[in-house]
């Protein structure tokens, strides 16, 4: 195994028709790093690979920034990942105990079983199809020796151990840079920088840095591959994939990727990103509190004096600009500001809010989102966005809105809301129990009279009191 004869056997199975791999001029250095690694995960094997069975654990992470370890809050899915590369197909079979899951994606159509029937799914399924055959360690060692721009970028020291570089596009259009371990020739980590602009989670970072580490090598019959696969995006831990068992070459039933015809036509016809939704109503709870209902969308929005204030930004800029055009029959002029201090990613309607230069209040827990999300849209100038790290109060026309920081369980940093003329408290964090208990000590602290109270779950929620804080009407 990686003698000079070996290598370029492979390079002969793995080329193109027009050029063997081995022998492209000007890029020597490059594919003995790219062709070693091969060699060592299986060479021509994994160059005829065409089926594949991964019986697999996600470990899935909740996106934050906190300089914390453990605070990534992860809940687990086992699921098992079958592939026909040929077609191009990819069918995920998803656990949940009580029920499972069928996604299938076949070669540009996707859809979904919920264990009532199929029906067609988003497109965001179809680009997740594409990165993951990307990144998947012996699919992009093979693309990469495939590439025709594959060049050698430097080497790098990753853990104090040097690693050697290569860059080339790969997949759908990735520019992909791999580090390849020095002493042992094998892939540790690929990057590259690209958008989900159909997936609801991952719109709000519009184009991302995307890193994909690679551990754990086992061999299954001829090939080997890394079985933990952690993925980084926008800075931040993503997901961990374990490959618990892996069958190369196995035979597949003929349907298990079919999808009917009518399935496909309905598929086409309702291809559209997970947030492009309508707006389910718009209501207003109390004179100058609009409430916008509607996944994804900004939360509503508050009167203060002669103006108005926007509370949240939205996944998108789309539902950003669907939330203020609902917004035009109840209030006049654009936003005077808004509170987009929620620290979660659904607030992508920031970048252009930003960049519309509308003066932007936000928390120490939730800056850190709006900065990568205002960095990853190339909005350079965000001198519009204003941390409340200490009592602010905003004042028009006599109105007053306070702005206060407060410390939550799994949110320290965040902050509240209140509107003394409308009685109304928010808490755009607050979510368990505990939660509102320390937002019901602030509000006791302060004196303030609560009848409106609004947390993570909405600008008003109903079911969940103060007590002792709403005097009776």
């Amino acid at each position: 195994m990686g003698s000079l004869r070996t290598i370029m056997a492979i390079s002969l199975v793995l080329a193109s028709p027009a050029v063997a791999v081995g022998q492209v001029a000007g890029q020597p250095a490059a594919r003995t790093i790219v062709i070693r690694a091969l060699d060592l995960m299986g060479g021509a094997a994994v160059g005829q690979l065409r089926t594949v069975r991964l019986d697999m654990m996600t470990q899935w992470q909740r996106t934050g920034y906190r300089d914390v370890p453990g605070t990534d809050r992860p809940s687990f899915e086992a699921h098992v990942d079958v592939r026909d590369y040929s077609i191009p197909a990819w069918r995920n079979t998803r656990d949940f105990g009580a029920r499972s899951i069928v996604n299938i994606v076949r070669d540009s159509v996707a859809t979904t079983d919920f264990g009532r029937g199929a029906q067609p799914q988003s497109v965001a399924y179809f680009d997740e199809r594409e990165e993951l055959f990307t990144y998947t360690p012996d699919r992009l060692v093979l693309a990469l020796s495939r590439g025709e721009d594959l060049r050698e970028v430097g080497d790098t020291v990753i853990g104090g151990e040097r690693h050697r570089r290569v860059r080339a596009t790969v997949g759908p259009d990735i520019d992909a840079t791999v580090a390849f371990h020095a002493g042992t020739g094998l892939p540790t980590l690929l990057s590259f920088r690209r958008g989900h602009p159909n997936d609801f989670g991952l719109v709000p970072f519009g184009d991302m840095d995307v890193r994909v580490w690679y551990s754990g090598w086992r061999t299954f019959g001829e090939i080997s591959i890394p079985t933990q696969w952690d993925i980084y995006r926008a800075g931040a831990p993503y997901k961990r994939m374990t490959v618990r068992n892996a069958t190369f070459g196995p035979t597949f039933a003929p349907d298990s990727f079919a999808v009917p015809d009518e399935l496909r036509v309905a598929y086409l016809e309702a291809r559209a990103p997970m947030h492009d939704r309508p707006i389910d109503s718009v209501t207003v709870v109390a004179p100058g509190l609009v409430r916008v209902h509607g996944f994804g969308f900004p939360e509503g929005a508050v009167r203060l004096g002669g103006e108005w204030f926007l509370v949240q930004a939205g996944h998108a800029p789309l539902n950003l600009d669907r939330a203020l055009r609902a917004l035009e029959p109840y209030l006049s002029g654009a936003p005077a500001a808004a509170l987009v201090a929620s620290a979660r990613p659904g607030n992508g309607g920031v970048v252009e809010l930003a960049a519309d230069g509308v003066p932007i209040y936000t928390s120490a827990a939730a800056a850190p989102f709006l900065r990568v999300m205002l960095a990853d849209g190339e909005v350079s100038d965000a001198a519009s966005v204003r941390v409340v790290e200490e009592r602010v109060a905003l004042d028009s026309s006599g109105d007053v809105l306070i702005l206060e920081p407060i410390d939550l369980p799994d949110t320290p940093g965040s902050v509240v809301v209140y509107a003394p003329r409308l009685r109304w408290l928010y808490a755009p964090d607050a979510l368990t129990p505990l939660d509102l208990r320390l937002v019901r000590e602030r509000a006791a602290t302060r004196g303030w009279t609560v009848e409106l109270l609004g947390t993570t779950r909405g600008l008003v929620v109903e079911d969940q009191p103060l007590p002792g804080q709403i005097p009776p009407r």
